[in-house]
């Protein structure tokens, strides 16, 4: 029997993967043939600190700007997610428009079109809203494969 931590893992993935968005690069997994999106890592959102993201919210885009992106790692070295990719974004935005905790279109002029799952953290001042995002996911896409092919499927009708 699937534990708990590990069918929400499995769910997550399978989310993420299917969030993301058409522009993305997606490469082939020799392995098994299914289509992994390439999406960007750290590295490639720590280049894009202090510039906007256009979201989309509803009718009217918002702009975000990316004010951190910062590293974390697992709790042990041993862990089953040791070798999972773990960073967070912090994002501000006007207050005029704030977003409540859901998935957005984010366009980005290097970046391209990205589905992310944002959360407003409360901090808030007259000009601005704040946002987190956590990125925990495998490094290369044959892990993230495997853990494809270990989640649930959704019966077909």
């Amino acid at each position: 029997m699937q534990t708990r931590r590990k069918f929400l893992r499995d769910c997550s993935l399978a989310a993420v993967a299917a969030s993301l968005g058409p522009s993305i690069t997606w490469a082939r997994n020799p392995a098994g043939g299914v289509a992994i999106p390439q999406a960007p890592g750290f590295a490639e959102f720590a280049r894009e600190v202090n510039t906007f993201f256009r979201v989309q919210a509803g009718l009217n885009p918002v702009r975000l700007l990316l004010v951190q992106a910062n590293p974390f790692w697992s709790a042990t070295p041993d862990a089953e997610d040791a070798g999972n990719e773990k960073f967070t974004l912090r994002f501000r935005g006007p207050a005029q428009q704030p977003l409540e905790q859901d998935t957005y279109r984010f366009d980005h002029p290097r970046l391209g079109r990205l589905f992310i799952f944002i959360v407003p953290t409360g901090w808030r001042d007259t000009m601005h809203c704040h946002y987190a995002d956590i990125f925990d996911r495998p490094v290369n896409t044959a892990q993230l494969a495997a853990q494809l092919a270990r989640a649930p499927r959704r019966a077909q009708t």
